[in-house]
């Protein structure tokens, strides 16, 4: 079987978890963990800070191996993609240090062809014509030459975008991508990565603490707090959920105010 072919897993469910736990030392992070991802969907992963968003990511990256449970990606150990390894895309979480290096905007892209060329084989014409296909896509054409550290925050997260994305990935991974963005800024990111998503037939998982912007954008969200407490369609996700279960009650009040202020009442099933 293909990679490409690999897509199409039983049941088309592109990430499998099931029954996992991991700890770092002596603290658990994630208990019990059972989730399963359908092809094609956009999930975003909310939780408070230290609940396992990030773990759980790199459990499905494959760099961290499960102590109980299974973890499967395309119908394989995380841990063992081979050649399927080229399908995932990833987004970390920003680090201003990462943009400091001497690179333009379009060297940074070019990496993310890296993986599907090969080691020990050259880059391109065509994996520079990719990259700049890649950027202008994401309206960053006018950037490719500029040094990433000159860029603003949210044009060196889109930069990144266009890395993850320049290896033509089946499934996309971002860790708070829009962490150190202005509200605008924000705006923009998330509306741009869904039409991505829909354009491209992607599958998308999104950890992030943007409760206001996530819930216009997936399909589901599910609820990280060392376990998986929830996941369905985020209409479903009540005020009470937020409080109980993910500590993110305070926040969800703040966003339903700010809205009522603006606009009136939130529109029904968003909120409480």
């Amino acid at each position: 079987m293909t990679a490409e072919a690999a897509v199409k897993t039983e049941e088309n469910y592109v990430v499998r978890v099931e029954q996992v736990d991991f700890s770092w030392a002596e603290t658990q992070v994630l208990a019990d963990c059972d989730l399963e991802v359908r092809e094609g969907v956009f999930l975003g992963v909310i939780g408070p800070n230290g609940g396992g968003k990030t773990t759980l990511l790199r459990l499905i990256l494959g760099e961290l191996i499960p102590e109980r449970g299974r973890v499967t990606v395309f119908g394989r150990e995380a841990q063992n993609l081979g050649s399927r390894r080229k399908l995932v895309g990833y987004v970390p979480q920003r680090e201003r240090s990462e943009f400091n290096f001497p690179a333009s905007a379009l060297d940074a892209v070019v990496m993310g062809t890296f993986a599907p060329l090969g080691w020990g084989r050259r880059v391109g014409p065509a994996q520079r014509e990719q990259a700049l296909h890649t950027m202008s896509r994401l309206g960053l054409a006018d950037l490719a030459h500029k040094p990433l550290r000159t860029l603003s925050g949210g044009q060196q997260q889109r930069v990144m975008v266009a890395r993850a994305l320049a290896g033509n990935p089946r499934l996309m991974l971002l860790d708070e991508p829009t962490v150190g963005m202005d509200v605008g800024a924000q705006e923009a990111f998330f509306e741009q990565l869904g039409s991505l998503q829909r354009e491209l037939r992607l599958t998308i998982l999104m950890s992030t603490h943007d409760m206001e912007h996530i819930r216009s954008v997936a399909d589901s969200l599910a609820c990280i707090n060392h376990s998986i407490h929830w996941h369905g369609r985020s209409e479903a996700l009540t005020g009470q959920t937020l409080e109980e279960v993910c500590e993110l009650g305070a926040f969800h009040r703040h966003v339903e105010t700010h809205h009522a202020d603006e606009s009136g009442p939130p529109h029904a099933g968003a909120g409480a």
